[in-house]
């Protein structure tokens, strides 16, 4: 199995540093924003086009998710 490398949080951007500890705060896996931390710039475009979709918007992130799991169950997809 291919293990993508985890940037150490001293070694991030400022922005990215600052993700994994809100991450931190809410009990999530900052694995995501280490991850990131391999390309900075395009993780950094991405969040800026999907941080909105995933928190903003009228329903509630909760329910979100819940609606992705289910679409990603429904097309037998491993979330």
């Amino acid at each position: 199995m291919a293990r993508i490398r985890l940037v150490p949080v001293d070694e991030l951007t400022p922005a990215l540093r600052q993700m994994v500890k809100d991450s931190e705060a809410h009990l999530m896996n900052p694995a995501t924003y280490q991850a990131g931390g391999l390309l900075p710039e395009t993780f950094q475009a991405f969040w800026d086009f999907y941080g909105p979709l995933k928190f903003g918007g009228l329903l509630d992130v909760k329910l979100k998710e819940l609606v992705r799991l289910k679409i990603a169950r429904l097309n037998q997809c491993t979330t």
